[in-house]
């Protein structure tokens, strides 16, 4: 015949949990928003992508205000006239402004 063996509540998970140092919080971030298409990937809700599946560029913006300086014209800017609107390239490849 087996022991029977009681399993913790939730709550006590919790607060044995709350004990120990960090548990619970390692590793997590909140409000983190990750992303990725056209094979570009990028961090952050605000940003905006100008999606090669449907035509554009495929370029990743600070925010959607950058995103309609690009296409001003109707069409895609090269990186060159995004440069001279005066805006720069992070290293992850997200325009921004200078």
């Amino acid at each position: 015949m087996g022991h029977a063996r009681s399993m913790p509540s939730a709550a006590s998970s919790r607060r044995a949990g709350a004990a120990s140092a960090g548990y619970g919080t390692v590793g997590v971030m909140t409000g983190l928003v990750a992303l990725s298409c056209c094979g570009r990937s990028w961090v952050g809700p605000d940003r905006a992508h100008c999606c090669g599946r449907h035509g554009g560029c495929g370029q990743v913006f600070d925010d959607a205000a950058l995103w309609d300086a690009h296409r001003s014209r109707g069409a895609c800017r090269n990186p060159k006239e995004l440069a001279e609107l005066g805006l720069a390239r992070t290293k992850n490849g997200i325009w921004i402004r200078q």
